[in-house]
């Protein structure tokens, strides 16, 4: 049995048996007092990160408890002091630096390069993982804008696609180094100098390369000061965006709220759809289960957008994952259901205001014994010429649409009034439908279609019936007044 404790190691925590513990914190405090210099905590803390990884590496579900072993292994793979000594002999000079750099090697990552960076690193990086000059990819990419521009959605694509190399580790990994303590103290120096002095970066490139460079160089300072405007104005976007996301999500939340309250009052005889009473509409389908996985289904995301929008007011988030992860699981399946209730007694509806006695369409035969002349009044009214000669004079359309009709003779005339109608205040989408009269061409009858009815003529020429009609809209190449 050992005694184990936890440390943090480079942000990350760690459980470590006591002897490991001791001979790690000797391995660091050797490091620290081996370096000395202004870049000491620069190049500890490129270790401890390096480290840190390492470490979580060799753990698993199997193993959650660093050993000692595992700290021999680690150090074992950095190096010692020792080694560091014998690998950089001591030389403080940056080229002395480079020139001594271990030999051992490993395989390289494809990033990109910021520190060697004239636009975006790209071809620094790449020519870091081909161990070429990354001038050449600069001429490359310069040729084949002078081409036709094909670089540049090229470059972007490169530059989205490529991780730029951030931490120590993995610069080291660009280029093809082992993350030794001599490699550390030899990046923390040479990035250092390079941060320092970007004139003398600036010459020690050929006079080839910074003929090419130079046009990306004065690419890159524009792209730098659009950086710097963008930096002061995406924090007000954001801030912008947050309330406007905010302020919408708020009113929509609330009209679904109402609306979804409404739809639960609404369930009274009283009220009316399409002339059909609520009543009869829900006695068909589950209307509880519908009104509440639609507003689920409605509601949570606007309620995600709220805090979504709070989120970029207060930049703080305000949604755990297990929270966010149940609102989400609560969506979908109220969605699910929603969707199959729908699918499922959307035929039963349809079936139901269909056959519904006062929406049901109907037929009605006119009596015109003795009529020689029909009279329409009413914009909801069509007038059909038919050509079929054995047609009887027929008026359809539903029931609820005939009953606002008021059909009278006076003498040899039939006159057909379309009534006002004023739907009831408790009556939602009740409006009145279109009505066509149908009469046959063999029929001797005078037609006059006025207020807004409409005469439609399927002969050419029309052989019997005289017409007069005001709106002829559908009338075509006819006149006025058309007989035999």
């Amino acid at each position: 049995m050992k005694k184990t404790i936890s440390i943090n190691l480079s942000n990350q925590n760690f459980s470590i048996e006591e002897d490991a513990y001791e001979k790690l914190a000797a391995y660091l405090k050797s490091i620290k007092n081996h370096c000395g210099g202004a870049d000491t905590n620069e190049v500890v803390a490129d270790i401890e990160n390096s480290m840190a990884d390492k470490l979580k590496s060799s753990l698993s579900p199997y193993k959650e408890i660093i050993t000692l072993e595992d700290i021999e292994s680690l150090i074992k793979i950095m190096g010692t002091i020792e080694d560091f000594d014998r690998e950089v002999g001591g030389s403080s000079e940056v080229e002395n630096d480079e020139e001594s750099l271990p030999e051992n090697k490993t395989k390289r990552k494809l990033y990109r390069d910021s520190d060697n960076a004239v636009i975006g690193g790209v071809c620094s990086g790449l020519g870091a993982y081909f161990d070429i000059d990354p001038v050449l990819f600069r001429i490359i990419f310069f040729a084949l804008v002078l081409a036709g521009g094909s670089a540049f959605p090229l470059y972007i694509l490169l530059w989205i696609a490529m991780p730029e190399a951030k931490t120590a580790h993995q610069k080291l990994e660009m280029q093809g180094q082992a993350p030794t303590i001599a490699a550390f103290k030899n990046l923390a120096k040479t990035g250092k100098q390079i941060q320092d002095n970007w004139k003398k970066r600036w010459q020690k490139r050929s006079t080839i390369d910074k003929i090419f460079s130079l046009p990306l160089v004065i690419l890159n300072g524009l792209f730098l000061t659009i950086k710097k405007v963008w930096r002061i104005l995406w924090p007000i976007c954001i801030f912008c965006i947050g309330i406007f996301l905010t302020v919408i999500s708020l009113i929509g939340l609330a009209a679904i709220s109402i609306g979804a309250l409404f739809m639960l009052l609404f369930n009274n005889p009283i009220y009316k759809f399409s002339f059909i009473p609520i009543t009869e509409l829900t006695a068909v389908v589950p209307y509880t289960w519908l009104i509440i996985t639609g507003f689920l289904s409605l509601a949570i995301p606007a309620i995600l957008f709220i805090i979504g929008g709070l989120a970029m007011i207060r930049k703080k988030n305000f949604l755990s994952f297990a929270a966010g992860s149940i609102l989400v699981a609560v969506w979908m399946i109220s969605g699910i259901i929603f969707s199959a209730l729908c699918l499922r007694y959307a035929p039963e509806l349809k079936q139901k205001f269909d056959n519904y006695y006062t929406t049901e369409h109907v037929k009605q035969v006119i009596d015109l014994t003795e009529i020689e002349e029909i009279e329409v009044y009413g914009n909801r009214l069509n007038i059909f010429v038919s050509a079929n000669t054995n047609t009887p004079p027929i008026i359809s359309g539903r029931q609820i649409d005939l009953s606002s009709l008021e059909i009278k003779r006076e003498d040899k005339k039939l006159i057909i009034t379309q009534q006002k109608y004023q739907p009831e205040a408790t009556c939602i989408n009740c409006h009145l439908s279109t009505m066509e009269l149908v009469v046959a061409t063999s029929t001797k009858l005078r037609i006059t279609a006025r207020d807004g009815a409409d005469i439609f003529d399927e002969t050419a020429p029309i052989p019997e019936p005289i017409i007069e009609a005001e709106n002829l809209s559908d009338y075509e190449n006819s006149k006025a007044t058309i007989s035999e």
